[in-house]
């Protein structure tokens, strides 16, 4: 900004009003030497704009150029700075603020080695600064407490120096005592107060009468105890001084003669709760502090703070009250808990917890109609924690075996309370409100019955038994006389047992045998699931009907272990979940329930198997009535109820499932052969669906029916039951009709669909354009079934590696005659999905075949199958990735997930079959080693990460092959032709071409290439470094050196 011409005066006067142009300019302005000049120009007008921005102006330049002043007019420039303070004292409060903004700024650049005992400095020098000025003292005093609130903020901003900062905060703790004088000095000009400050000057008992000037006073105590205060001898006479004051506050409110403001009530509560929120103090001076506090607890006027806040449902109130107690109860607990039963303290504890519980039973719905109610809550998680503390604490002294009874019982009649207040909170709001609660609220309810079910599991903890028995009792008188116009009372119920779930003993045998006796769930659970909700009345009546089931299975599912050890009880719950699973509100909750039941009792429910498969009929006959996914869910836990069975059981109980389900995929194919060619693929998806469907169906099947995984590693070390169950499995799955002729049905529907003429060909191709969705459920289907051990639905290993083939010819790439590869429109969408099954395929074929593999080839047999089609995937993706961009590094940046597929695959072929990979075709493993090269070379995790893995594992394994020469001879020919490449990348990277997140990887390779080629690394590493500007212009020489010598 050049300054020839440029009129001041007439800046100045835009200033005062102030114009947009002036506004653009002052910033260019204030760079400017000449600003420190000017600043104090517009501090001497008459215009409270123009003394802003002089302030303004002052403050940036005090940041931005303290370096351009020499010492001496760093150190002048304080006493100016005084000055003008002291000279706004009487101004705007903006304006003073400002200044002081500019004062705070100059201190943090010169405190404490330029400008030592700085707040008493600037108190003093501000008063007689304004004294000399003319100035009333009140006014000085407004300046003084602006500076003490504003200061704290400034520092709490400003980035400094970690030794300056301890610097700093040592000279703010020595001078912190005067501070707190005069602060509460000011607080204590409350009408009532008895003043106790010793210095009381005249601008202090001023301010003092001002409610605003007390509010700012008790915001800068808040401000100043963040930086701590060390000594009890401070600290507790703060303490006493803040509770004395609260008192007069809450008088005042309770009189409510108008002489408090609610911002000088927030503000003071929020200084006192900080103190009582100071874990130090709590630790050094719980008895001291807890029981003063206690003894204010205990007076009169603090229940009727309390009262008149719930009485009148006024939140803001009971907020600002409550949090101090909240607080001191967060952070004394342990204190509460250990002196709960003394004689003196006992009542007042009592005054405490009765309070804590009447905020927890605030008036209304949290999130709705208050926000009140969940405050306390982790106050209870707090209190059982530290009774479960105490409790450890003296499980070893006779001596205070009495005083733990009485401590735990006097605790115990507190939760008793609790738990009576959380059920009544957690129930819904009637259907008026809750359809006049918007979204927003309706969450914030729904969160705070979550954090609700959570305290009333640590309130199980302590009553336990007990609990369950109110709970129950209750369940049980109000079920009974169950009616729509009451449903609040018992799904709240419903709700808190469902909550302590997880908590309860499978062993229980008392109360919840009478809650989930057969005449209960026949008699009253049943009739209500069954009853339609269409016959309930209104929305409202429908609505608080349909909660009441879902908590009900909701209860029902939280007790799946328990239900394991009653088996008794099963034939009779169970038919409670099934029923609902026709009830699309109730569907979800439902499945949930029963997958806990089957999951936790597939041993008893064996017997029920048959009924279970029935069941799986019906839901598959029910169609869209059931959601897809939840069919997919029922499906597999019947599947695993199956399994439980003895091996030549399953088939014949699977036999009219396999059946209908077959049924089902010959119809669905039929239904997907009938879409009109040529339609969009809106149009299309509903003769598409039902296939998926089906084949999701078949996938839940085929994961239901897999044994367990340890299965087969307790076999392979000579564990005799194990292998008996997987040779009696593989033989009953070989020799059953029934499987075998669905594995064939499902085989031939897998070759069918291809060949249906619905699907188009690319244009550019002539390669079929399948589905991407129903391409992954053939092969989800696949990778389920194909397991280490036996299984059901296997299908034969050449029969799956010959539809991978050809199914891969069809829509990924195939040989064009003419020359070259064509590929498939979508070929970088689905080719993962193959990549998946073949490593599956690699995974369950990584051990020789054993006596309950009767249907997997030889070793050498599956390599030559494996190898085949791995062969050809690599040698078509490194071409089909090639043609993507001119430059491969391009291309493989534009393909990433292609990448980290093919190299993870390769990475595990290298760790399970190393063999195979020497095996494979030397076209493949170059276009996969140049494939790596580039990879590297791309800053992108999802490249970098498998393709770093994929050369370590490749360098390792080579080196620890045990006899295998082909290994270590393939990897001896594959560094001489790639091996300076790989390095030559791994440096760039690390050089600086890849980010420092990306780095690890590299490193780890680095290391890998010199453990195992040490003399060829060095020497390349040597010539690599020596070129000039590698691996980048910032690397200096020396650093070369030092990387080179580690």
């Amino acid at each position: 900004m050049a300054l020839e011409g440029f009129d001041l005066q007439a800046f100045a006067q835009a200033l005062s009003v102030p114009t947009q142009e002036a506004l653009e300019m002052l910033p260019q302005l204030q760079r400017q030497p000449v600003a420190w000049q000017f600043a104090f120009e517009l501090l001497r007008s008459t215009n409270f704009n123009c003394r802003f921005f002089g302030a303004h102006t002052l403050q940036t330049k005090i940041a931005r150029d303290w370096d351009s002043l020499d010492e001496e007019r760093q150190e002048a420039l304080r006493g100016e700075l005084i000055r003008v303070v002291a000279e706004q004292c009487d101004a705007p409060l903006n304006v003073l603020n400002k200044a002081n903004q500019a004062l705070a700024t100059y201190a943090l650049r010169t405190v404490p080695d330029g400008w030592s005992n700085f707040l008493p400095s600037v108190i003093g020098e501000i008063q007689q600064t304004a004294r000399d000025a003319g100035k009333e003292s009140w006014r000085a005093g407004c300046a003084i407490v602006d500076f003490l609130e504003l200061f704290p903020e400034e520092l709490n901003r400003t980035t400094i120096g970690s030794v300056k900062h301890a610097k700093l905060i040592e000279d703010i703790k020595g001078s912190l005592p005067d501070v707190l004088e005069l602060l509460t000095g000011i607080v204590q000009g409350l009408p009532g107060s008895t003043v106790t400050t010793a210095n009381v000057t005249s601008f202090v008992e001023q301010l003092g009468r001002d409610p605003v000037w007390r509010t700012r006073a008790w915001r800068a105590i808040l401000q100043w105890l963040q930086f701590g205060i060390g000594s009890d001898k401070l600290f507790i006479p703060l303490l006493d001084l803040g509770l004395r004051q609260l008192e007069i506050l809450a008088m005042h409110q309770l009189n409510g003669d108008g002489v408090v403001h609610e911002d000088e009530v927030a503000a003071a509560t929020a200084s006192v709760e900080d103190m009582l929120s100071n874990m130090n103090m709590a630790a050094k001076y719980a008895q001291t502090i807890g029981t003063r506090v206690l003894d204010r607890v205990g007076q009169t006027w603090v229940s009727g703070i309390f009262k008149l806040s719930i009485d009148t449902c006024d939140e803001q109130m009971a907020m600002q009250w409550g949090s101090l107690l909240i607080s001191f109860g967060e952070t004394y607990t342990e204190f509460l808990v250990s002196r709960i039963a003394d004689a003196q303290l006992s009542d007042k504890i009592s005054i405490l917890m009765q309070i804590l519980l009447a905020l927890t039973r605030f008036p209304g719905h949290n999130g709705i109609t208050e926000s009140v109610s969940d405050q306390p809550l982790n106050f209870w998680y707090l209190l059982q924690e530290a009774l479960v503390d105490y409790e450890c604490e003296v499980a070893d002294d006779a001596s205070a075996a009495q005083r733990a009874a009485a401590t735990k019982e006097a605790i115990r009649g507190v939760f008793v309370e609790v738990l009576r207040a959380l059920v009544s909170k957690c129930a819904y709001p009637t259907t008026e409100t809750w359809t006049d609660a918007d979204k927003d609220e309706r969450d914030k309810f729904a969160s705070y019955r979550r954090d609700v079910g959570d305290a009333l599991l640590n309130t199980y903890y302590v009553l336990r038994d007990e609990m369950l028995g109110l709970l129950v009792d209750e369940v049980a008188n109000n079920i009974g006389a169950f009616s729509i116009d009451n449903w609040q009372t018992i799904e709240s119920l419903l709700f808190a047992l469902r909550s302590i779930g997880e908590a309860v003993p499978e062993s229980e045998s008392v109360h919840l045998q009478r809650l989930f006796s057969a005449e209960l769930l026949s008699r009253h659970f049943m009739p209500v699931l069954q009853t339609s909700v269409e016959s309930a009345g209104d929305r409202g009546a429908q609505w608080g009907l349909t909660l009441v089931k879902t908590s009900m299975l909701s209860l029902i599912g939280a007790y799946g272990e328990w239900w394991k050890g009653h088996s008794e009880l099963l034939p009779v719950v169970v038919p409670c979940v099934t029923s609902s699973l026709n009830q699309p509100a109730l569907v979800q909750t439902a499945v949930a329930a029963f997958r806990s039941i089957c999951e936790s009792c597939r041993e008893q429910l064996t017997e029920a198997s048959e009924g279970m498969v029935h069941l799986a009929c019906e839901v598959l006959m029910a169609g869209a009535a059931v959601p897809a996914r939840e069919q997919q869910r029922i499906f597999e836990s019947v599947a695993e109820v199956v399994m439980a069975q003895s091996p030549e059981r399953q088939a014949p109980t699977l036999a009219p499932l396999l059946s209908a389900l077959a049924s089902a995929l010959d119809r669905s194919v039929q239904m997907l052969e009938s879409a009109p060619r040529g339609v969009s693929p809106v149009d299309f998806e509903p003769y598409l669906q039902p296939l998926v469907d089906m084949l999701n169906l078949v996938d839940s099947l085929a994961r239901g029916l897999q044994l367990a995984d340890d299965v087969e590693e307790r076999a392979q070390v000579g564990d005799q039951e194990a292998a008996s169950l997987l040779v009696a499995s593989a033989q009953c799955y070989r020799n059953s009709a029934e499987m075998h002729s669905f594995r064939a049905s499902l085989l031939t529907l897998f070759k069918r669909t291809f060949t249906l003429p619905v699907w188009n060909r690319s244009p550019a191709s002539g390669m079929l354009e399948m589905n991407d969705t129903l391409l992954e459920c053939f092969l989800a289907v696949i990778n389920s079934s194909t397991r280490r051990g036996p299984h059901a639905l296997e299908l034969g290993f050449g029969e799956v590696m010959e539809f991978i083939a050809s199914s891969w010819n069809a829509v990924i790439a195939c040989p064009n005659p003419s020359g070259g590869t064509l590929f498939g429109t979508r070929w970088s969408d689905q080719c993962p999905a193959f990549i998946q099954s073949i490593s599956q395929l690699i995974a369950v074929s990584s051990t020789p075949p054993s006596g309950w593999q009767l249907v997997r080839p030889s070793t050498e047999e599956s390599d030559r199958m494996i190898g085949a089609t791995l062969t050809r995937m690599i040698d078509d993706i490194y071409v089909g990735i090639a043609q993507e961009a001119p430059e491969l590094a391009t291309a493989i940046e534009h393909q990433p997930v292609i990448i980290e597929s093919i190299f993870d695959l390769s990475t595990r072929v290298l760790q399970l079959r190393p063999v195979l990979f020497a095996s494979l075709e030397q076209s493949a493993v170059g276009n996969l080693c140049k494939l790596s090269v580039h990879a590297l070379s791309v800053p992108n995790r999802l490249a970098l990460r498998p393709t770093s893995y994929f050369l370590t594992a490749l360098i390792r394994v080579s080196s620890s092959v045990g006899g295998r020469t082909d290994v270590s001879d393939l990897m001896s020919v594959l560094w001489s032709e790639f091996g300076p490449l790989w390095l030559r990348t791994t440096l760039a990277g690390i050089g600086g071409a890849h980010p420092r997140s990306l780095l690890s990887n590299l490193s780890e390779l680095l290391f890998s290439m010199a453990k195992h080629h040490p003399v060829s690394v060095r020497t390349l590493m040597a010539e690599l470094l020596g070129q000039p500007e590698f691996p980048s212009p910032h690397v200096s020489a020396a650093d070369k050196r030092q990387f080179m010598q580690q």
